[in-house]
């Protein structure tokens, strides 16, 4: 039976059984593997990252209408590691970050564990408890049989996919690696695909592209059929190219899936090797909830 249990350390973590386990890995990095990755991808030297965090600090002093008033040094990696320690880029992303608040407060404002908590409920999102062969965060979304479009909105799901990096954005092994979406559309039908609409498209892009501090490494879409292909020309305008490159069909084709991911973070379902139960839903909201204070710290700042 899956059960929250807290380690030595009293951190909390879903205990799925067989070993298996979800938590928020907010330690730092210690791994060497990954921190060479991280100076060879990301400029991640002890004098670069210092100087670029000050740098940064300078430009947000600098502004008089904009305010990030965090003292750890913790939060300014955030936007620093996606933007490979280059200040000015890290500050760009940054303000659009906040930007998008005021611009989309119907989808950000009082983004809470509980205002969410219903769609997690419904297995609509969900973390996988071993990470890609290349030492991704595996995010899992559902968007075919499950939703229920009466009682979870597009914009949930929204909501639910912006606290979901939230949590990824709180993990240093994240913020170096970056995060692997599985977008499992199995069961989508016509009655579900007129939520879709150009707007929502158009706000979800801007956020995913230029706005959120996640390196988005690739958006695997499994169980695609020809109604899935309707919905992609709803959101093929507003794909840069970067994302494109990233962003792979595969049908049921869980062979492709597993050369890009790798088995042992894969599910039984697309013929992986990971013999753990998928995550109960209340659990992980649950889990996530204990977590509020840290994405309130977050999100800490904005304009004046």
């Amino acid at each position: 039976m899956q059960q929250i249990k807290y380690d030595e350390k009293k951190q909390p973590y879903i205990d799925l059984g067989k070993g298996y386990k979800i938590r928020l890995e907010d330690e730092e990095v210690t791994d060497e593997k990954v921190l060479e990755k991280a100076r060879i991808e990301l400029r991640e030297e002890s004098e670069i990252q210092k100087e670029a965090i000050s740098e940064l600090k300078e430009l947000i002093n600098a502004d008089k209408s904009f305010s990030f008033p965090h003292d750890d040094d913790f939060f300014y990696k955030i936007f620093l590691r996606p933007c490979h320690h280059y200040p000015k880029s890290a500050f760009e992303k940054l303000t659009k970050y906040f930007k998008f608040q005021i611009k989309h407060k119907k989808v950000c404002e009082n983004l809470t564990t509980e205002s969410i908590r219903h769609v997690l409920e419904d297995d609509l999102i969900k973390y996988y408890s071993i990470r890609d062969k290349n030492g991704c965060r595996v995010l899992y979304v559902h968007g075919g049989k499950l939703w229920k479009p009466s009682k979870v909105s597009l914009n949930d799901i929204f909501r639910s996919i912006q606290l979901s990096l939230e949590a990824a954005m709180l993990e240093p092994m994240s913020q170096i690696n970056g995060v692997s979406v599985i977008l499992d559309m199995e069961g989508l039908a016509l009655s579900q695909i007129v939520h879709f609409t150009p707007m929502f498209a158009a706000m979800m892009l801007e956020w995913m592209q230029e706005c959120v501090p996640v390196r988005i490494k690739g958006v695997y879409i499994t169980n695609n059929s020809y109604i899935f292909n309707i919905v992609f020309k709803i959101f093929k305008p507003f794909i840069g190219a970067k994302l494109r490159q990233r962003i792979h069909f595969l049908g049921n084709d869980w062979e492709k899936l597993a050369d890009f991911l790798g088995k042992k973070c894969l599910m039984k379902k697309f013929n992986g090797e990971l013999d753990a139960e998928d995550v109960d839903g209340k659990l992980l909201a649950d889990l996530l909830g204990m977590y509020s204070h840290r994405f309130e710290e977050l999100n800490k700042g904005g304009f004046i």
